[in-house]
């Protein structure tokens, strides 16, 4: 094996695993500051604890958070959510409609939960619209159409257009879901940096090896 060869065989593991690590940052940052609900999926009749997560909007700080139940969903608790004031929107038959949070604050990167109980009695897509009233007066929407799984992301639309609404897949059977929280992204992410970073180890150990191996002893010595 010339130098020459040698040299580029002991660069092109490190390039290819910082290739992968790039591409994995590059997955990572096609995330957008959605309110979500998770889990993103949800059994039929099955009782769920489901959290509303509230990212603060474009650097702005969130000061309210107004979320509308889906009709599939019979949510029958709000939980108690420190440093806010919950208010319980109910239909005119007493049922939860929805509920409204005041009084706190989700500063620049910063995000709150705000958790319910509920029990899906309708298969399907449910839809969790939602609200978030800004300190500069302004409210960011999100009531347009929910995010496909498989699909490219929604585009940040900015506080003064409707982004995308929360969405909650109702099935008969547990089912694995990419959607809702994000959650089951990182995992995959961990795993390609992971895998970047042994390729970029076993390309080192193979850029480190002589080009060529001297002899074991005096009856390999082609030589003789």
């Amino acid at each position: 094996m010339s130098a020459r060869e040698h040299r580029a065989r002991r660069w092109a593991w490190p390039a290819v695993a910082g290739a992968a690590v790039a591409m994995a940052m590059a997955v990572a940052g096609t995330a957008h500051a959605h309110v979500t609900v998770v889990p993103g999926t949800a059994v039929l009749r099955e009782s769920t604890e489901f959290t509303i997560r509230v990212p603060a909007e474009g650097g702005l700080t969130t000061n309210r958070v107004r979320v509308t139940f889906p009709d599939q969903v019979a949510v029958y608790a709000v939980a108690d959510a420190p440093g806010w004031t919950t208010r319980i929107l109910r239909r005119p038959d007493g049922r939860l409609r929805g509920a409204e949070w005041t009084g706190g604050l989700i500063a620049p990167d910063q995000y709150a939960d705000f958790t319910v109980l509920g029990t899906p009695f309708e298969e399907g897509t449910s839809t969790w619209p939602s609200e978030q009233g800004l300190t500069n007066g302004k409210v960011k929407r999100w009531t347009g159409p929910p995010e496909v799984e498989g699909e490219p992301p929604a585009p940040e639309t900015g506080p003064d257009r409707p982004g995308p609404a929360a969405a909650v897949v109702i099935s008969s059977e547990p089912v694995q879901s990419a959607g809702g929280g994000g959650g089951p992204v990182w995992p995959a992410i961990i795993g390609i940096v992971l895998g970047a970073l042994a390729l970029a180890g076993v390309g080192m150990l193979w850029a480190s090896r002589p080009a060529d191996l001297p002899p074991d002893g005096p009856e390999d010595d082609p030589l003789r």
